[in-house]
């Protein structure tokens, strides 16, 4: 008894939580070919200056598969991100940042995995179970058009970069602009905007709370233009508890509108809702790892059915 009142105590009168919610963007390529909108955690000044660098891997499993008339969209593939991004205060106010890397889209070899894992939370996916594994499809087929990609094993993928402004301990602002270098067909094709402002509050030493909200615009582009939208908004909210020491939980929700438009097909013009929750650990150097699963919460709509990332911040 005296050593769980002993730790009981450790943990009322320990530091600040000091953690992050982890960046969160759209990995369905259908998506992220559209939109410049993510969650954007705040950013906490670092009074020893220099640039902080940030490593994010993502890999998911989609199986979209839609049909109305004469149009109809497939997307029955594994997507891969790796970003590196870099970070720099101007001052205890401000901050900019830079981030690029690389993507993929792949046959796969995870759908037996993703069955296995979808029927131990038994969620059904018909579409899955009527399609091949490991084969790649992403195809559209709408009035007047058909578009058909390819699997792509490793790609370029568009410049961001961001200037932040900190309102204080618990509000930020951070505007993004993305630039086209992307190859391979899963970039943009055009610069794109996004406006994300953050709420950041540290309800106790054990629990922090944090959310978003964002509108961006992104012009028309390719083949899809006439069913492409324009402008967009999202939102998160997230919290983080710590366990022990520099280890917490993390759990959150993000939201995004429609990114297509008059399509009549659900998986495109339907917005996306995904929960996000994993694993945090700071230390006091500020370094950060992350582990987390990505689900999709709307079944038909634009969200990739489960989505395995991991994060190291320096």
């Amino acid at each position: 008894m005296k050593t769980l009142a002993f730790l009981a105590g450790v943990l009322a009168f320990a530091p600040a939580l000091g953690a992050q919610l982890p960046i969160h963007e759209p990995l369905n390529p259908t998506s992220a070919i559209r939109t410049a909108l993510y969650a954007q955690p705040y950013r906490d000044f670092d009074p020893r200056g220099g640039w902080q660098i940030r490593i994010g891997f993502a890999y998911g499993n989609a199986i979209e598969s839609d049909a109305h008339g004469t149009s109809s969209y497939l997307l029955d593939a594994e997507a891969m991100r790796l970003t590196v991004g870099a970070s720099r205060d101007l001052g205890p106010r401000a901050f900019v940042a830079v981030a690029g890397g690389v993507a993929g889209t792949y046959a796969g070899f995870a759908d037996g995995f993703f069955e296995w894992y979808h029927g131990l939370i038994h969620f059904r996916q018909p579409e899955r179970a009527a399609r091949p594994r490991n084969q790649f499809a992403w195809r559209f087929v709408l009035p007047g058009t058909t578009v058909e990609r390819r699997p792509v094993a490793l790609a370029l993928g568009d410049m961001r970069a961001t200037v932040g402004l900190r309102h204080g301990q618990s509000l930020q602002s951070a505007l993004s602009i993305t630039l086209p270098t992307a190859t391979g067909g899963l970039g943009r094709g055009v610069p794109a905007v996004a406006l994300v402002h953050t709420v950041h509050q540290e309800v106790s030493s054990r629990l922090l709370f944090e959310g978003t909200f964002g509108t961006g615009a992104t012009p028309h582009h390719g083949a899809l233009a006439p069913w492409q939208r324009t402008l967009f908004a999202s939102a998160s909210t997230g919290i983080a508890i710590r366990l022990f020491g520099s280890q917490s939980l993390y759990g959150s929700f993000f939201w995004h509108s429609p990114y297509y438009r008059r399509t009549s097909l659900r998986s495109l013009d339907r917005h996306e809702l995904t929960a996000d929750f994993g694993w945090l650990a700071r230390g006091r150097d500020g370094r950060e790892w992350h582990v987390g699963l990505t689900e999709d919460l709307g079944p038909g709509d634009p969200g990739i059915d489960l989505i395995l990332s991991v994060g190291r911040t320096f």
